[in-house]
């Protein structure tokens, strides 16, 4: 068989342009038909990368957006086919087939996505960047279902997008009188770094009382720097709480850093993490050196890793690998750990991400069902994951952490041996029902946050578009925060094996938490009533505290700072997701309405995808699109109303009416099912989401002593703090025994 251009045939891009993240428009596909012709009954097959959240074609509705067609210059006709149709990773796909005829040598068939001569807009293209972007074209001459891959097919660049907003990422930790860092990026609203965007910053250091400490500090960013810089910044003269407010001059935009602590001597620092994350060697996109180089530069990582899928890393992809991650570790800079994701079924394990402490080790597949194209590793398939356990069983220096993805992993088949920690926010969503479920089964493990990135982003990865009723990636990253000495590849895992590390949303809050001369993680004993000191540093105004035993919320604290006015406002919290499985999300979509009263203005908070928020507001009526992955959103509404003016809530998920009398500053929760879902209710100050720059309330240090404990037993003490824009961190527990 002669599978060449001459014979199979060829394809071409139009226009060749660089393509615009999230941009709407035209483009076309041409395939001309090689010397085998295509039988009555053959079919060709356009595929990408089932990551990419481009648009779905659709050949249906010529006025609405996404519509398409095919045509032929042969003498033939042509049936499409949309969906998944081809094999992982490319497996969404648009597939032609012939009949009716049969087409020869010179024929054309062309494929117009966001064919506008109907009224469309066009089509949506993917929303991250992408050096190269392939549209894999595949022909079945006879009619066999065979299909051959075009030995040419199309490939275009996706570029950033026009500046939406900057951002200043600081240190956690400052030594007193030493000079520090900062990086200082600009990204389009999608969260790509702008490259060639050029603005001078302005950069303004204040203390957590909202102080202005010193001069302004000035830096550029060039066009072709990549998007960031990094800025040298003057030491910090006193003790204290510092955040770095943000000034672009040519767009006008601000923002409000990070906040850092500035400390008398150089004790033990906190670094900011993402290790889980894929390229195009399994499912994701971008090369090795591109994910690497990411890490290190505009996402601002200390610590990153390649968590391929054990089924498509052949022999060959991993000694690329285990050479890429060697090359980009830089000791006291910037770390990189070897491993891999092992992805057997949840029956037989569910999904681990396997580290490794040294950088010459073999990868242990749950199956290896994708490496037709490559060497197979025979003798190193370990299933169930309980037959990986007898590889490390005496082994330190490898760790197995369980996550959240499409499988989930499972924790029957827990090994305290190898796994400190699990994880419990990634780029799938928020997973807390995960960490409650290791609590209620008494394990003894701390909690991280990764991204599980597919779009060479990682701690960088910002929610991806949605259409239709497909699932994507609905959150933003998360980051392991890690307290350790150095950084060092060493000191970076003995934290986390001692649990000295703790979970964020994709904001880098400091959280502080100790007991009984113990830390984050630690086990301690004491024989006098146990006392928990929290000190929280947010991005954000912060909401509330949570003090957890097990998975018993002791108590709920608002720090004094917040909340303040009126409680004029009506807050209405939602979140949770419907299953631990792939199709998780909930939609939350809904009207809420006000009978013997009016809207006066209604804000949304904790939105993450932008294709959602509020779609319509009258006077007494309210229109919202959402769906949580197992985050919050949430609207506040003030009103003017009586007391026996009526609120209705309305979704799909959950319907209610209440007084407004009987919304008070008490949340009220509502139940709603699935795994997690549920909706709180309160009366807040009338200013609730204002103030957003009073850095007043963005911290919160505290001593929590009504833990309750019960004597002679070992309880996990735990702490939640959830921000007014609805990220969250979640500390590791501390173990306490209080023995009289």
């Amino acid at each position: 068989m002669r599978l060449t251009r001459e014979f199979l045939g060829h394809a071409i891009l139009t226009p060749v342009d660089d393509i615009v993240a999230a941009s709407i428009g035209t483009w076309t596909i041409t395939f001309t038909v090689g010397k085998y012709g295509i039988d009555d009954g053959g079919n060709i097959l356009v595929a990408w990368r089932m990551v990419s959240d481009w648009e779905m074609p659709q050949f249906d509705h010529p006025k609405a957006s996404g519509y398409s067609t095919v045509s032929t210059s042969g003498q033939a006709k042509l049936m499409v086919e949309v969906g998944s149709k081809y094999q992982r990773p490319f497996r969404k796909a648009v597939l032609i087939r012939v009949y009716d005829g049969y087409l020869q040598e010179g024929d054309t068939i062309t494929l117009t996505m966001g064919d506008t001569s109907g009224g469309s807009v066009g089509i949506r293209a993917q929303s991250y960047r992408e050096s190269k972007h392939l549209f894999k074209v595949l022909v079945d001459p006879f009619g066999t279902r065979r299909f051959e891959l075009l030995p040419e097919y199309p490939e275009v660049k996706i570029v950033h997008g026009y500046i939406n907003e900057i951002q200043v990422v600081q240190p956690s930790y400052i030594v007193q009188g030493t000079p520090y860092e900062l990086v200082v990026r600009a990204l389009d609203e999608w969260g790509n770094p702008c490259e060639s965007y050029a603005d001078t910053i302005h950069l303004t250091i204040f203390q957590a009382d909202n102080t202005r400490v010193g001069h302004t500090i000035t830096t550029e960013l060039s066009a072709g720097g990549e998007g960031y810089v990094r800025v040298a910044m003057p030491p910090l003269e006193a003790l204290g709480t510092y955040y770095i407010k943000g000034e672009s001059v040519e767009s006008g935009l601000t923002c409000i850093s990070n906040g850092a602590i500035c400390t008398s001597e150089a004790s033990s620092q906190l670094y900011w993490g993402d290790a889980h994350g894929q390229t195009k060697f399994t499912v994701g996109t971008g090369t090795l050196d591109e994910y690497f180089q990411f890490a290190k530069g505009p996402a601002a990582l200390d610590f990153t890793g390649w968590q391929g899928n054990d089924f498509e890393i052949t022999a060959e992809k991993w000694e690329k690998v285990k050479e890429r991650t060697r090359h980009y570790n830089q000791p006291e800079k910037f770390l990189t750990f070897l491993g891999y994701e092992w992805s057997g079924v949840t029956a037989g394990g569910g999904d681990h991400n396997i580290y490794y402490l040294g950088d010459d080790e073999p990868v242990y597949h749950s199956h290896q069902w994708l490496m037709d194209g490559g060497t197979k590793d025979n003798g190193f398939d370990r299933y169930p994951i309980s037959e990986l356990w007898k590889d490390f069983e005496k082994r330190s220096d490898v760790m197995a952490i369980p996550h959240i993805g499409g499988r989930y992993g499972n924790l029957d088949f827990f090994n305290p041996l190898v796994t400190p920690v699990i994880e419990i926010h990634s780029h799938h969503g928020t997973f807390e029902w995960f960490a409650k479920e290791a609590m209620k089964r008494g394990l003894k493990v701390g909690f991280i946050a990764t991204s599980d990135d597919h779009t060479c982003r990682p701690g960088l990865s910002y929610p991806m578009q949605r259409y239709g009723k497909a699932k994507s990636f609905d959150v933003a990253n998360g980051f392991t925060a890690v307290y350790a000495d150095r950084l060092t590849k060493n000191e970076i895992w003995q934290s986390i094996k001692k649990r000295h590390c703790y979970a964020t949303t994709f904001a880098r809050i400091i959280l502080d938490v100790q007991a009984c001369g113990g830390m984050i993680g630690d086990e301690v004993t004491t024989e006098n009533a146990p006392e928990l000191h929290i000190n929280a540093v947010g991005t954000a105004p912060i909401d509330y505290i949570e003090i957890l035993r097990g998975t018993e919320v002791l108590k709920r604290i608002q720090p004094d700072n917040t909340n303040a006015g009126e409680k004029t406002a009506i807050k209405i919290a939602w979140g949770g997701v419907w299953v631990k499985t792939r199709n998780k999300h909930a939609d939350w979509s809904g009207i809420l309405t006000i009978d013997g009263g009016r809207i006066l203005e209604a804000e949304t908070f904790a939105f993450d995808r932008r294709d959602q928020g509020i779609t319509l507001q009258t006077a007494n009526r309210l229109y919202w699109d959402s769906s949580t992955s197992g985050d919050v959103d949430g609207i506040v509404v003030n009103v003017d109303a009586d007391d026996d003016a009526q609120i209705h809530f309305h979704t799909e998920l959950l319907d209610f009416t209440i007084p407004i009398a009987e919304i008070t500053e008490e949340v009220r929760c509502f139940e709603v099912g699935g795994i997690n879902l549920n909706l709180e209710l309160s009366r807040v100050g009338s200013d609730y989401l204002s103030h957003q720059d009073d850095l007043n309330q963005y911290t919160a240090d505290f001593s929590f002593t009504d833990l309750n404990p019960i004597v002679n037993e070992e309880q996990a003490y735990w702490v939640k703090v959830q921000q007014k824009d609805g990220h969250t961190a979640w500390s590791s527990p501390i173990f306490i025994t209080y023995s009289k």
